[in-house]
């Protein structure tokens, strides 16, 4: 199977392109020329960089992690780089979506924790899709159009650069609002009642914000003023997952954002993440992933 350079069988196609130092790509698809990617049901896309997609019209299906997904109208994706996809439309002529690239260089530049480019919905762990609403998805085009015309500024590339980096952490951020609010709607946690779901929003809360510094499942408990058995009987009954499995995934998401994009050797990701030293960081991240951070690094 043929594998394809993203961004550049997209700026072929593009009703809109811009580009900006070889670092960030904004890309508009309109009605109907979306087309012309997918000639092929079995062309393949490879992500150079992490790839934030917006759909506000239409659908199209994709495969992703070798399983098939429906993007729908007013969804957001985030794909991390090296990510391998196939696709093909639903309705060519109603798909309009688009996207913003940015290469990892870029990334390393913005001031942000790395969890808000998380690719994953936290409550459906293998979807990376999030519908959002009509309102939401306004809201996402209206950062993706204050970035479009900031590109289109090329005479303090300085200043712009700065623009840029401000308006891509605020978009990011607001994703990860966007993702909190899902966890928060009761269809997120239908499976057990009100009060019991007011934990596990809580908890994933505290999650987020504390995750850089405490892993243990008594601590979140404690917060919540529930026993640590009690926490995970009612994470797992929301989730399918254990608590710990949870806080887990925020630091391994994390770490892996971290080696990859912040710029920081190992030593400087284990003592961010509140290891005490390189070795059990180390020890940590291969019994979860099955590779070192060295290797994933060089993966």
């Amino acid at each position: 199977m043929e594998e394809y350079n993203t961004m550049k069988v997209l700026e072929q196609t593009a009703t809109e392109y811009s580009n900006f130092d070889d670092k960030m790509t904004f890309i508009h698809l309109g009605n109907g020329i979306s087309g012309q990617l997918f000639d092929r049901t079995d062309k393949t896309f490879k992500i150079e960089g992490l790839v934030i997609l917006l759909v506000t019209k239409g659908s199209v299906t994709f495969t992703y992690n070798f399983n098939e997904y429906k993007i729908e109208s007013q969804s957001v994706v985030v794909l991390p780089a090296e990510t391998i996809i196939s696709a093909k439309p639903d309705n060519i002529d109603n798909l309009e979506a688009y996207i913003l690239g940015f290469k990892p260089s870029f990334l390393q530049e913005i001031n942000l924790s790395f969890s808000v480019i998380s690719n994953k919905n936290l409550i459906e762990q293998d979807n990376p899709i999030l519908e959002i609403s009509e309102n939401s998805s306004r809201l996402l085009l209206r950062y993706f159009s204050l970035i479009w015309t900031a590109m289109g500024d090329q005479e303090n590339l300085h200043v712009t650069k700065h623009i840029l980096s401000s308006l891509s952490s605020a978009l990011f951020y607001q994703i990860l609002l966007l993702v909190y609010k899902s966890i928060d709607s009761p269809e997120a946690t239908t499976n057990i009642g009100p009060g019991r779901r007011s934990y596990v929003r809580d908890f994933f809360k505290l999650v987020h914000l504390n995750y850089t510094s405490e892993r243990s499942v008594s601590f979140y408990a404690s917060k919540l003023f529930i026993s640590p058995k009690y926490l995970s009987l009612l994470v797992k009954e929301a989730t399918g997952k254990s608590a710990a499995y949870w806080i887990d995934r925020f630091v391994i998401n994390e770490a892996k954002n971290l080696l990859r994009y912040s710029g920081k050797n190992i030593q400087q990701v284990a003592y961010s993440l509140n290891f005490s030293n390189q070795s059990s960081f180390g020890k940590y991240f291969k019994h979860l992933t099955g590779m070192s951070p060295t290797e994933f690094q060089k993966s």
